[in-house]
């Protein structure tokens, strides 16, 4: 059994989920690397520093991994050109969010739903962050893939405005 057994059920899901919305809309590598620090230096981030780059010329896919830095550890989110979207820096912050050793399994996923919340909006005028995370959750459950509790606190019902979008 593979350690990630999940990875490919969570793409499918997330593909569900996504596909056709503006969180697939391909952005200049310089706005998703701001949406990212603006979760990431947000009031509610409870996750690591993450450094977010673009991937090799030829990359087909984005990643995260773990690195050391001078302050200590920081999470490098590489970015393929084709992937420069909401959804993928939604995702990769979600991986280090969880632990980027965590894989796609319930916590992952539970990171992305919180992360997809942040991103999109979480203000009372206007839901569509919910919305996104609600149709997100919908594609984990009909793919039957759980959603883990947090090892974090919940984003804040305070927090307004779309950061994306």
């Amino acid at each position: 059994m593979s350690v990630d057994a999940d990875r490919e059920a969570v793409y499918a899901a997330e593909r569900a989920a996504v596909d056709g919305t503006d969180l697939e809309a391909v952005r200049p590598l310089p706005d998703v690397r701001s949406l990212a620090t603006a979760v990431v230096r947000g009031a509610w981030w409870p996750g690591p520093p993450v450094d977010v780059r673009a991937a090799r010329s030829d990359a087909l896919s984005s990643s995260a991994s773990s690195a050391s830095a001078d302050s200590g550890d920081v999470v490098v989110v590489r970015i393929a050109a084709s992937q420069c979207t909401v959804a993928t820096i939604a995702h990769e912050l979600a991986h280090a969010l969880a632990g980027v050793d965590a894989g796609h399994g319930g916590v992952y996923r539970r990171a992305v739903l919180d992360v997809v919340e942040v991103l999109t909006n979480i203000d009372t005028t206007d839901r569509r962050g919910t919305l996104h995370a609600g149709q997100l959750s919908a594609a984990f459950s009909s793919a039957g893939l759980d959603v883990g509790e947090r090892r974090w606190s919940a984003p804040s019902s305070g927090i307004s405005g779309p950061i994306a979008l």
